[in-house]
């Protein structure tokens, strides 16, 4: 499939690590830009249901390019990440590149995953608040 301009269409190939049960579901979302990051507007998303280990989600027919990647286990799925009191995340969740957190989400830039043409493969590893 080809998209506005000539470019390919990509696949791209999300293994998700650290998955404890088989609750729920394992959702990814991809942002194509900081602001859509930063008013949590996914672009595109995508889920599999839970398991125990490891899960893939797969999103087909992509434009390339570089995008925000966010990965929430939503054990109850009830479409959210799911908060304490404080605000601390009560579910796991992992950002492109395992970026690192402090208090607040990571930087766009440190969790962006380049996809080309083609099949893109990558690892996130979930966290537990």
């Amino acid at each position: 499939m080809l998209w506005a301009g000539g470019l390919a269409a990509a696949e791209l190939r999300v293994t998700v690590r650290g998955v404890k049960s088989a609750e729920g579901d394992v959702k990814v979302a991809l942002y194509a830009t900081p602001k859509a990051f930063d008013e949590r507007r996914r672009t595109f998303g995508a889920s599999s249901p839970a398991r125990p280990g490891e899960v893939v989600v797969v999103f087909n027919d992509l434009p390339p390019g570089r995008y925000g990647l966010a990965v929430l286990n939503d054990l109850n799925s009830n479409g959210e990440m799911d908060n304490n009191l404080l605000g601390f995340p009560q579910e796991p969740f992992g950002f492109g590149n395992d970026a690192k957190i402090n208090l607040a989400p990571p930087a766009f830039a440190d969790m962006t995953v380049a996809v080309g043409n083609g099949v893109t493969e990558t690892v996130v590893k979930l966290r537990n608040n």
